[in-house]
């Protein structure tokens, strides 16, 4: 359900771009929005130095040449029903040495999400994630940051504006 920072950190600059991967697929994908089958929703938009990339086991995913990923990616239909944390929690999967930076409830396209940032290590090598799980109409979504520690606050207000645009097809 969603990218495995080893894969990312080892070769970002490999992928093709998202929007090349979706058309060949007969999806639709913009910088703003993913529509594949029943899976529809649009996030907020990101300045344009963010490159599209093609990223396994995400619907939209952008590079900054700074350094970062922000990630976008639903399951549909969700195939799990268990709380945001244990959602979290499977997004952490592989990440060592981990120190919780807190947990909030936010309120995302009328339903309650999970924002959680870690501080930790793959490979050890040092990484701060910032995510967000969220679970609507029998789907489960979920947007991610994920940075070396000294790029991590450059990123954070597009991630900001990534997070707050986010609606399912139907959502306003």
């Amino acid at each position: 359900m969603s990218p495995n920072p080893l894969r990312w950190t080892r070769g970002l600059a490999t992928a093709l771009t998202a929007l090349q991967l979706a058309c060949a697929a007969g999806g639709s994908v913009t910088r703003e929005s993913y529509r594949r089958g029943a899976v529809a929703y649009r996030v907020g938009p990101l300045p344009a130095d963010w490159q599209p990339l093609a990223f396994k086991g995400t619907n939209l995913a952008f590079r900054h040449p700074g350094g970062g990923m922000i990630a976008a990616s639903a399951q549909c239909p969700a195939r799990e029903d268990v709380p945001l944390a244990v959602l979290t929690n499977h997004l952490l999967f592989g990440i060592e040495t981990k120190e919780d930076r807190g947990r909030a409830l936010l309120t995302l396209d009328g339903r309650q999400a999970l924002r959680t940032r870690v501080l930790g290590e793959l490979d050890g090598v040092p990484i701060e994630l910032d995510l967000v799980a969220l679970r609507k109409d029998d789907c489960l979504y979920d947007l991610q940051l994920i940075a070396a520690p000294r790029d991590f606050a450059a990123r954070q207000r597009d991630f900001d504006a990534f997070v707050q645009g986010f609606a399912t097809a139907g959502g306003k």
